[in-house]
């Protein structure tokens, strides 16, 4: 799937949310980040970026903002009830903003390494602010590796799960499913324990499609 899939994805999911009456706030994508652009960001970070995250600045959009509601009175059905919103955002500015106040929460509320729980807001890259103390972020723990991966400040369920195995994998599931609200009340009902990950294709996404009359 290319870039301009995703853009067509989005669009197909904000036609079908004002379709049904709904808001859709925003969808703006900038252009590419210059090469200068990223030095400077990974200056003010004190490490280098992510390469997938890299990649995706570089040759998709150095900012991105898509925001929906559904309208009010609108639910849907199950596991399925608690959507309410979609959203997908970031941007260089943002990047250096969200982990500055993700390692408020790192330092002041889960400094201990030891602890599990606190061991997961640490070694990460936040890319965006869920608006409610969490965080989806890049795990930098892992040689190798570049998860995308869920930071909960208040025991959510989605604390340290993984949505996809890089950010270019993430935007490319997370388009099929309208960019579902980034709270992991939202996402989890798309994710199968014995596979990991979001399922864009597992039967909860297929409903959602459905409901909202999207092919994606």
């Amino acid at each position: 799937m290319k870039s301009s899939d995703i853009v067509e994805n989005w669009k197909r999911f904000a036609a079908a949310i004002d379709k049904l009456g709904g808001e859709v706030k925003s969808l703006f994508i900038d252009e590419p980040a210059t090469k200068k652009e990223i030095a400077i960001l990974e200056g003010k970070l004190g490490f280098e970026l992510p390469l997938s995250l890299k990649e995706v600045l570089l040759t998709f959009s150095k900012k991105v903002e898509f925001r929906w509601f559904f309208p009010d009175g609108y639910e849907l059905d199950g596991a399925l009830s608690q959507i309410f919103s979609g959203d997908r955002h970031w941007s260089l500015d943002w990047i250096v903003q969200f982990n500055d106040d993700k390692n408020g929460w790192k330092d002041e509320v889960f400094p201990n390494r030891d602890d599990p729980y606190d061991l997961v807001w640490h070694n990460k890259l936040a890319f965006h602010e869920v608006g409610n103390g969490d965080y989806l972020a890049i795990d930098l723990a892992q040689p190798g590796r570049e998860p995308v991966i869920y930071l909960s400040h208040d025991d959510g369920e989605g604390h340290g799960i993984e949505l996809a195995k890089d950010f270019r994998e993430f935007l490319l599931i997370s388009s099929r499913l309208g960019c579902v609200g980034a709270e992991d009340w939202q996402w989890l009902p798309f994710t199968e324990a014995d596979k990991g990950f979001i399922n864009p294709d597992c039967e909860n996404a297929k409903k959602f499609r459905e409901a909202l009359g999207v092919k994606a």
